[in-house]
This record gives structure tokens, sequence and C-alpha cells, in this order.
């Protein structure tokens, strides 16, 4: 079933559940985890808040998968572990898990999967404000060296946009004061 499925998904990256329910009459949903044979129940709202988001984003990423749809999602590392951050991505990645061809758009502000055992060239885009506070986008695909070539498809991705060699990274005008 869906429910056992979820569960399931969520043990996996460490949310230990044995189950939720939703009460009709006061609308809240309550997490459920068993310890020594004992079922204990805690409010939707006092659980962290990357369990809460995992919990409110896997089914939408598991009906994704299941049906090869198209998931984008704002800021997918917010308040999530890097960890779960790579695991969400992986899903995608994987063709046993991802048979349908599902596709998973993200923002993120976590550079550490920006990284060529993670992402081709061409899965890597740049935001920044431009003109008239414009977004422009731009792929790293396209990106060149000093030198003329393209960005090696073996390069430290993460490390080089740090270091300011892709842009769309934010101008800090009082930097000097951290030093």
């Amino acid at each position: 079933t869906t429910k056992e499925s979820l569960i399931h998904a969520l043990n996996d990256v460490g949310i230990d559940l044995s189950g939720y329910r939703y009460d009709e009459d006061s609308k809240h949903l309550f997490t459920q985890r068993t310890i020594n044979g004992k079922v204990y129940e805690l409010p939707f709202e006092a659980e962290s808040d990357g369990t809460k988001k995992m919990i409110a984003a896997l089914p939408v990423l598991m009906v994704a998968l299941q049906e090869g749809r198209t998931v984008v999602v704002d800021e997918l590392d917010a308040k999530l572990h890097p960890k779960l951050l790579r695991y969400v991505i992986l899903l995608f990645k994987d063709p046993e898990v991802n048979k349908h061809g599902a596709q998973l758009i993200f923002s993120s502000q976590d550079v550490s999967t920006m990284r060529n055992d993670v992402f081709r060239r061409d899965e890597i885009w740049f935001a920044a404000r431009g003109e008239g506070e414009a977004s422009q986008l731009w792929s790293l695909a396209d990106i060149h060296e000093a030198n003329g070539n393209l960005v090696s498809k073996n390069a430290a991705f993460d490390k080089q946009y740090l270091s300011g060699r892709y842009g769309a990274d934010p101008y800090l005008t009082r930097i000097e004061e951290w030093d």
C-alpha cells in the first residue's frame, strides 16, 4: 500500500516511524513510533522541520517516480540534512527506482551535491539577478574556462563555484569584515 511504502521510505532515511494517524475530529496528523512494543504518538507539528519536510515531500516524490512525472521544488535543501538531499536526488538518478523517467527540478543553496559524481554539467544551472532585477539563467555546460575550453566534466564543480568561477554567487558588500 501507499502508506506502507511511505513508512518504508521514511525508515530508509532514518525517520523511524511505525505509522501515522489522521484525526478527523481535530483535523490533526499524528506520527507513530513503536518503542519496546508500545505505540507512542506525536503531533505532526511537534516533529522536527526536516522530518515534516520529508513526510510532506515523499508522497509527491513517490507518485512522480511511479508515474514518470516532473517535480519542481524551490530550495529542496531547506531543512534537510545534506545526506537526505543526496538521497532524494539519487532516487531520481537510479534507473531501478526511476523506471518511468520522472524528473526532479530544484533550486538549492547547498553545494555539497554540485559534484561531477552526482550531476553532469548540463544538469547544473545557475540563476542570478540581472538588469531590472530579472533573473538570468545559464548552464554549467556553456561556461568556458580562462583558456577558452569548456569546464571539464571531471572538474570539482562545488569548489570552482565557491571560488567564483561560474558566477551566480552573491555579492557581499561587507565581506572584508570577516577577515
